[in-house]
């Protein structure tokens, strides 16, 4: 099998309404995880030159979220039409190679480098609920990981890299977070902005807006980022967290908590979710 063949030993089917991944990867919450998975992606050296070099990453790094969260979930949340938008959405990285910093090859459709950003999604739907919802359990994060694996082989890409269950993948994701992640000049960047958001305006938010309120923002995103983050990469970026921070955090969770669940709908699921719920709810 070569680097990119895709791997039919598995039947593909698209997730459904029953799965966890469908209540907690629209979520909006899921937005809270970004600026964690977001880094933990481009720490990646081939993953984080692709972006650098095939995107104008540093005068658009919030379109590159916009861009992708949505088709991602589309995933997730298109029911027969998945399996085609996780077509498109491979698609796009046929092109995407390259050298990286350190003068080795890449390519995005590598196994190793897109089941890396495939974790860090996966990472962020388990830790949505874990931190923001509820407390999960053993099983219902093995649940969460087993539909992760079904979502993976829409992509058609390689299961190699794969772990086979829970345990394996938080070992894969501590070895990686230890030994294959470094602070590339994207993340470091991105790090950067946490604390002196210049360039990092987000879309139609005007510039006075921006001077007046961006690093309040973007402090809140900070915090955020370092209480999501594991520990190990927290400390290799240098983000802030003692006593103070870890209060903070823990009362944004407590509120979040509280409140979400007496808002609406739609106003906690993204368009993408709230399109296919209404289509399930529509067959019935």
């Amino acid at each position: 099998m070569t680097a990119h063949a895709v791997d039919t030993t598995n039947a593909v089917t698209p997730l459904g309404p029953d799965s966890l991944l469908w209540k907690y990867f629209g979520d909006l919450r899921v937005y809270l995880l970004a600026p964690a998975a977001g880094i933990m992606q481009l720490m990646l050296p081939g993953l984080g030159a692709g972006v650098t070099q095939h995107s104008d990453f540093f005068n658009e790094p919030w379109e590159r979220i916009f861009r992708s969260v949505p088709q991602i979930a589309g995933t997730v949340y298109d029911g027969p039409e998945a399996l085609a938008t996780a077509a498109r959405v491979r698609d796009y990285h046929r092109d995407i190679k390259g050298i990286d910093a350190d003068g080795r090859r890449y390519h995005a459709l590598d196994p190793e480098i897109y089941f890396w950003a495939h974790a860090t999604f996966i990472w962020a739907a388990i830790m949505t609920a874990d931190i923001f919802d509820h407390r999960l359990s053993d099983e219902e994060k093995q649940r969460f990981y087993d539909e992760g694996k079904q979502w993976y082989r829409l992509y058609g890409i390689s299961e190699r890299p794969m772990p086979e269950d829970w345990y394996d993948f938080r070992a894969y994701f501590d070895r990686m977070c230890a030994e294959r992640l470094a602070v590339t000049e994207s993340a470091g960047w991105v790090v950067c902005q946490l604390d002196r958001p210049v360039e990092m305006r987000l879309p139609q938010v005007p510039e006075v807006v921006w001077r007046l309120f961006g690093t309040a923002f973007m402090h809140q995103y900070r915090l955020i980022a370092a209480g999501t983050m594991p520990p190990v990469l927290r400390e290799r970026l240098g983000l802030p967290w003692g006593p103070l921070q870890r209060r903070q955090f823990r009362l944004r969770v407590a509120l979040i908590r509280r409140v979400w669940p007496l808002l609406p709908e739609r106003a906690r699921y993204q368009p993408r979710a709230l399109a296919g719920m209404a289509r399930e709810r529509a067959s019935r």
